[in-house]
C-alpha cells in the first residue's frame, strides 16, 4: 500500500461530493474544466487533472499538512514503519509492543544515524523527514505536461487568493526552477497556457490582470519584481538563483566599492539580493521542474545548494508549499516517500498520450 494509492481513493471520493470544501469555489473550477454535457475533460489531459484534484485535496481538505504527518494520519502504526522500509525490524513484534513512542524513537534514529540509514537503506525518508515544510512529488511520465500542470496550479493559487483576499492561506507569489538552462523556454510555456480553459471567465479575467511573469537574467544585479508585491511568477533554473559569490562578476560591482579590499564583501551581498528579493514576496509556493533539484540526498553539491537555498527561503518568508514534477521518483533504486500522485509510462502509453517504443 501506498500514499499516493490511499490518496487516490480519497480525491475520487472527494470528487463524487463534488469537491466539498469550505471554499466552494474550488468545486466551481473543477465543474469548469469538465464538460457538462459527457463529463469528458475540457482541455487538461487526464494525469494533469487528476494530480490538480490530489494537491487541492490536500491544501483544502488536509490543510497543507507536512508530508509525514499525512503518513501519521493515513497509516497503522505497523503499516507505517513497513511503508517506511522498516519491516525486517518490526516483522516479529506483537502489536502491542508497537507504540507510538517506539515510532518516535525509530524516526529520531533516522534523523540522526548515519549508520542506521546507510545499514537499513532509508535515505529516501531521512529525506522527507528532514524537511521542515509541507513538500510534494507530482510524478507523471514524461510528455504528460507537467510544466502545464505547474501552470495550472499557480493559476488556481493565485484564483483562490483573488477570490478569499482576507484567507491568508492561498498562494500569492510562485517561485518556478526550470530544469537546466532551459529558463526562457519555460516561462515562454508558462506565460502561453490558454488560462481562459482552465478557470471559469470571472476568475480569469481577475488572474490575468493580476499575474506578472519574470524571469532571472544574466548581467543583473537583482530580480525586476517589487519586493513584497503579490501576483509574482518568477522563472529561474538552480544557477541563478543560489548564493554563490564565485559567480558574481566585477562587471556587477565595478560601481559599488572604491576599496579593492571591500570587492569579496560587496561579491557576497550582491549574491545575496536576488534571493533576499524573493524571501520578500508573501505566501510563496516553490516549484520545480524535476523533484531532484530540492532533494538534497541526490548525490552532488550543486543540487545541494538549491536544497539550502529552499531551506533559506522556508525560514526567511511564509513557505505554504514545495511542489516538485517528475517522471523519475527515485534515490537510488528507493523510491521517494514524498509522491501524492503517480501517473506513470505504461498508464500514458494505455490513455494514448505517450507512443509506446517498439523495434
Amino acid at each position: 500500500m501506498t500514499l499516493y494509492s490511499i490518496l487516490k481513493s480519497k480525491v475520487l471520493e472527494w470528487r463524487r461530493n463534488n469537491y466539498q470544501s469550505d471554499y466552494p469555489t474550488i468545486s466551481e473550477i473543477m465543474d469548469f474544466n469538465l464538460d457538462p454535457e459527457t463529463g469528458n475533460l475540457c482541455f487538461l489531459r487526464k494525469a494533469q487533472f487528476e494530480a490538480l484534484e490530489t494537491y487541492w485535496y490536500l491544501r483544502l481538505i488536509e490543510g497543507t499538512p507536512h508530508i509525514f504527518e499525512l503518513y501519521k494520519r493515513l497509516f497503522s502504526q505497523r503499516q507505517l514503519l513497513e511503508t517506511v522500509g522498516l519491516k525486517h525490524l518490526i516483522e516479529n513484534l506483537p502489536e502491542d509492543l508497537i507504540t507510538k513512542e517506539l515510532i518516535e524513537n525509530l524516526l529520531a534514529k533516522i534523523k540522526t544515524d548515519g549508520d542506521f540509514v546507510r545499514q537499513n537503506r532509508l535515505e529516501a525518508i531521512r529525506e522527507t523527514l528532514s524537511l521542515s515544510y509541507p513538500s510534494y512529488i507530482l510524478a507523471l511520465a514524461m510528455g504528460a505536461g507537467k510544466t502545464i500542470l505547474i501552470g495550472t496550479i499557480i493559476a488556481t493559487e493565485f484564483a483562490m487568493a483573488l477570490e478569499y483576499p482576507d484567507d491568508i492561506n492561498f498562494v500569492k507569489n510562485a517561485l518556478v526552477f526550470a530544469p537546466g538552462k532551459t529558463i526562457l523556454g519555460a516561462l515562454k510555456e508558462l506565460s502561453d497556457i490558454p488560462f481562459e480553459k482552465i478557470l471559469p471567465a470571472r476568475l480569469y479575467k481577475e488572474f490575468i490582470t493580476s499575474v506578472k511573469f519574470t524571469y532571472t537574467r544574466d548581467g543583473e544585479k537583482d530580480i525586476p519584481i517589487i519586493k513584497e508585491s503579490s501576483f509574482n511568477v518568477v522563472v529561474t533554473n538552480t544557477e541563478k538563483i543560489r548564493i554563490q559569490k564565485q559567480t558574481i562578476t566585477k562587471s556587477l560591482i565595478k560601481d559599488l566599492f572604491a576599496d579593492a579590499s571591500q570587492e569579496d564583501v560587496i561579491r557576497q551581498e550582491v549574491a545575496n539580493r536576488r534571493l533576499q528579493t524573493i524571501a520578500s514576496l508573501p505566501n510563496l509556493a516553490i516549484f520545480s521542474d524535476e523533484a531532484h533539484h530540492t532533494y538534497g540526498m541526490k548525490l552532488g553539491e550543486e543540487l545541494k545548494r538549491v536544497r539550502q537555498t529552499v531551506d533559506y527561503l522556508a525560514e526567511k518568508t511564509n513557505l505554504l508549499a514545495v511542489v516538485n514534477t517528475t517522471g523519475t521518483p527515485y534515490y537510488g533504486k528507493q523510491t521517494l516517500k514524498d509522491v501524492i500522485y503517480w501517473y506513470g509510462l505504461s498508464q500514458g502509453i494505455k490513455d494514448g498520450i505517450l507512443k509506446e517504443v517498439r523495434g
